[in-house]
């Protein structure tokens, strides 16, 4: 990490979009998540009962009743000393959400906040501690763990993983910025779904944060092109205080559409600025390119504070995988998991052109245990659980909710749900001391 001294807090959280109104308010029960095993990557936790299944993450009360438990459960048995926590679940989230990131604490400044606080259903200001008991200041729930397999026994969805983990822990620092240009309104045109991702329209060179890899032909015609992997754009590495402002190159956004050419529908239609998936191997638009500069960002944010190098560059993760108490998971399925956090933290290293890195606080160097001999169960669950794909592994979007980071199909809250890339392309798709002398203050950074 660079910089000295105590880590600053990283960005308030998406709050989740609030679509699903069918969903019970709050949570029925609440009795904190139970450990119950620890592998190489990550540790194994109970839902004892319910709670956290049945939570309701769509607004202020319910987020903080379900993440209430998670957390309280968790440093039962784990010091303090994760910024943010990582859950997988054997369980799908509400059809439609394919993960999320909520911010639970937030105090950097030039990254938005003060717009999106104002959307958000669940963080109560710009600058903010709901954790003010631990370290932690992001909550990444990447729904159930099975989307993230490939295709091949025991591998990995690359796609998919750069496209949800890469979204919904860089949602701890955007998508939520404006802009201006000559004293006019450009505000919103960066951005796209739920105020909380980039537009369809702009340039950012396949960021998991959406837009597109956009090519200019020269004639008033831009085509976009998928990706093989999703990584962040120079903005992108700026608002996460990994780049200096120096550093940031211009790009651009395209203005009034029309036109536009998806080999998959061939109706002339174009995408709202909301948009994020198109099935055709390309998509040409015709419209107007404007220029942005970083400088225009900062006009309307000020600077990030802090920044580049006094940011920091390295972030504590936890990984957890919570079960409902009667299932259990094969030796096979415990090892995909190892292997799908490892290749996230990998993959997230890449992402940011290696100027990021995840350090995970649950890694243990202690081998995993052997598979079990034939005939005899693992102790987890059962071969059937966990497996075959989500309601969210097979559509939807990636991205933020209504508000900061949710991936989802509606509009609401600032929650990150995400819906992970298709087989083919881009998919649519958030102190006190204390008692304990593990937790240490956070000192927020000076405005």
């Amino acid at each position: 990490m660079t910089g000295s001294g105590p880590r600053p807090r990283r960005h308030a959280a998406l709050a989740l979009l609030a679509l699903a109104s069918t969903l019970s308010a709050g949570t029925a029960l609440a009795a904190p998540i139970e450990r119950v095993d620890q592998r190489g990557q990550y540790w194994v936790f109970d839902d004892v009962d319910g709670s956290v299944e049945a939570a309701y993450w769509f607004d202020r009360e319910g987020f903080l009743d379900g993440y209430q438990q998670v957390e309280d459960g968790f440093l039962a048995v784990h010091p303090d000393d994760s910024q943010f926590l990582v859950v997988y679940t054997t369980w799908s989230l509400p059809a439609g959400i394919g993960a999320f990131f909520q911010s639970v604490a937030n105090d950097v400044h030039g990254i938005g906040y003060e717009h999106i606080a104002l959307e958000d259903a669940v963080i109560p200001e710009p600058y903010f501690d709901d954790t003010p008991n631990s370290q932690v200041e992001g909550f990444l729930h990447l729904n159930r763990w099975t989307q993230y397999l490939g295709d091949d026994p025991g591998g990995t969805n690359d796609l998919t993983i750069s496209l949800i983990f890469g979204q919904e822990l860089g949602h701890a620092w955007g998508s939520f910025v404006y802009f201006s240009q000559d004293g006019g309104p450009g505000e919103l045109g960066l951005l796209g779904r739920a105020h909380a991702h980039w537009s369809f329209y702009m340039d950012t060179g396949g960021s998991p944060m959406q837009g597109h890899t956009w090519v200019d032909n020269g004639d008033g015609t831009f085509t976009a092109h998928p990706t093989d992997l999703y990584v962040f754009s120079d903005l992108d590495l700026y608002l996460m205080g990994l780049l200096p402002a120096q550093d940031v190159a211009p790009w651009f956004i395209i203005e009034d559409p029309t036109d536009c050419v998806d080999a998959a529908s061939g109706d002339g239609v174009c995408a709202p600025v909301d948009a994020f998936q198109f099935e055709a191997p390309t998509y040409t638009v015709t419209g107007t390119r404007r220029d942005v500069s970083l400088d225009d960002v900062l006009a309307v944010e000020g600077p990030r504070m802090p920044a580049w190098p006094d940011a920091p560059s390295e972030f504590d993760v936890s990984f957890l995988l919570i079960k409902r108490p009667d299932e259990a998971l094969s030796y096979e399925q415990l090892a995909a998991l190892d292997g799908i956090v490892a290749r996230s933290i990998e993959l997230f290293e890449l992402q940011t052109r290696g100027l990021g890195r995840v350090v995970n606080r649950t890694q243990s160097d202690d081998p995993p245990p052997p598979p079990p001999e034939e005939g005899t169960s693992s102790g987890g669950l059962d071969d059937t659980a966990g497996s075959g794909p989500t309601e969210a592994s097979t559509s939807g979007d990636t991205g933020g909710t209504s508000g900061q980071g949710a991936h989802d199909d509606g509009d609401g809250g600032c929650g990150c749900r995400s819906e992970p890339a298709s087989d083919r392309g881009p998919a649519l798709g958030l102190l006190g001391l204390l008692a304990l002398v593990t937790r240490r203050r956070r000192r927020r950074a000076a405005p």
